[in-house]
């Protein structure tokens, strides 16, 4: 029987009867970025995903990542009281996946199955000043790399040192870096989002290990030395897809991941 979307639960693909894969969400919040891979896999699996509170602009973001951890674990447990569990995030949802990892291990679940993808470990980058924070996020919502967005740039090119969220936001919807429908409003509320997402995830520390195996699958692009989680995973397989952090979830990589995570949901068995 497919479980039904609970809490933070929504469902990304609801058929099959196979075990399903849960994904949680990147720093945006939703967990929508994973539909086209979840509608490549075998369809004898579910797909669901985590959205975090705070995306629906009524609740507060959470504070910590085990504040995240512990909620998503809470709904999926709701939704499906026993195991096996098989997760999947990506950037911080991969580090908020790990840590529900370990809460379902510690309470004497199976997690077979357990995918991070390009995510870095927390605690290896400093928490940028807000004006920095806010190209930050600009770069992500519009899902480049800060390399591979001139529009951007260029917007903000003459900005002031020091200047606020709303002043950025503004100066990038008068320029066109930004879909016309996304207004100054809405952008600081996703930003007020994607603020407590980073802070969260800069100021957690890994303490432990997850007792169990993991997949780590790093876009090509991306600085090794940020994505080491070999001291953090008892039994870790290492894959690379073609790209940068955000383009891995485009043509190739999309297609190399897809294939990787669709042989991974196979070997973990049909239970």
């Amino acid at each position: 029987m497919i479980e039904s979307p609970v809490g933070s639960l929504v469902t990304l693909r609801e058929t099959g009867d196979l075990l399903p894969l849960h994904c949680v969400h990147p720093v945006s919040g939703s967990p929508y970025c994973y539909s086209a891979m979840a509608h490549q896999l075998d369809t004898g699996h579910p797909v669901f995903g985590f959205e975090a509170p705070g995306f629906d602009g009524l609740s507060e973001p959470a504070g910590s990542i085990d504040e995240l951890a512990r909620l998503h674990t809470d709904s999926l447990r709701a939704a499906r009281p026993h195991g096996p569990y098989q997760l999947l995030g990506w950037s911080l949802g991969g580090v908020v996946a790990y840590e529900m990892a370990r809460l379902l291990v510690a309470a004497g679940e199976e997690v077979p199955l357990l995918v991070i993808v390009d995510a870095a470990l927390p605690g290896t980058q400093s928490v940028p000043p807000d004006e920095q924070l806010a190209r930050y996020f600009l770069y992500d919502f519009l899902g480049v790399t800060r390399d591979r967005a001139p529009e951007v740039d260029k917007a903000l090119a003459g900005i002031r040192p020091g200047a606020e969220p709303a002043e950025i936001f503004a100066a990038a919807e008068r320029d066109g870096a930004v879909p016309e429908e996304f207004d100054v409003e809405f952008l600081l509320e996703r930003y007020a989002l994607f603020r407590a997402g980073v802070l969260a995830l800069r100021r957690h520390r890994l303490d432990s290990v997850h007792q169990g195996p993991a997949i780590l699958i790093k876009a090509a692009e991306s600085e090794g030395r940020l994505l080491d989680w070999r001291p953090h995973v008892s039994r870790l397989t290492e894959h690379t897809a073609p790209g940068d952090h955000h383009s891995v979830w485009q043509g190739q990589g999309l297609g190399v991941i897809s294939g990787i995570v669709d042989q991974a949901l196979r070997e973990a068995g049909p239970a």
